[in-house]
């Protein structure tokens, strides 16, 4: 989604009745969020929506930091990578061994014999359906380091073969660029191409 740069084709300042709406939708597809993270994300009269020249929308503070996104224009919604390191449980997430890393940073569609399965089963991963949006982890490491879409449902999911999960904004990408090129913690700096783990 993100693997060119981008230009901004046009911005508007979200009327009160399209940002109660966008935030009715938020709280529906991500409940792990209040209204009150929400208007603190997203303050009324402040924030604006900014439509680029690759069909995505960036919805905005009054700072111009995108807080989620539209990939197509189509309703949509992810957050972003800040976003999901300030609430880091807010969707559900997969969890990689660190050296994976390199190929979900390089925009690779994440394979699931590449997910980590927890001891006790696939089942503790969570219900899982086709389109739900998903983080990416590294093992050692809380903070995601990409953010998809799911490309299969729960029985293919639990057989752990075939692609699994479509990468639509990844560390290090033109939206990461946008953002000032924060890192959350060492284990994103570290080690070049690759996530670490870093538990701080």
């Amino acid at each position: 989604m993100f693997k060119k740069p981008f230009a901004i084709q046009n911005q508007n300042l979200l009327s009160k009745k399209d940002l109660k709406g966008l935030k009715s939708q938020l709280l529906s597809s991500f409940p792990g969020l209040s209204s009150e993270d929400l208007d603190e994300l997203l303050p009324e009269g402040k924030s604006k929506v900014l439509k680029l020249d690759n069909r995505c929308l960036l919805y905005c503070a009054s700072d111009d930091q995108p807080c989620f996104f539209d990939a197509e224009g189509r309703g949509e919604l992810y957050p972003a990578l800040t976003t999901l390191w300030q609430y880091p449980t807010m969707v559900p997430e997969l969890t990689i061994p660190a050296p994976v890393s390199k190929f979900v940073l390089r925009g690779a569609t994440l394979m699931l014999p590449g997910v980590i399965v927890p001891s006790d089963g696939v089942a503790k991963l969570g219900p899982v359906s086709e389109g739900q949006v998903r983080c990416v982890k590294c093992e050692g490491n809380p903070f995601p380091i990409a953010v998809g879409k799911m490309l299969v449902d729960q029985k293919t999911f639990e057989t752990l073969q075939g692609k699994g999960l479509e990468t639509l904004h990844i560390f290090k990408d033109s939206l990461w660029a946008h953002l000032g090129k924060p890192v959350p913690n060492a284990g994103f700096s570290e080690k070049e191409g690759e996530v670490t783990p870093c538990e701080a």
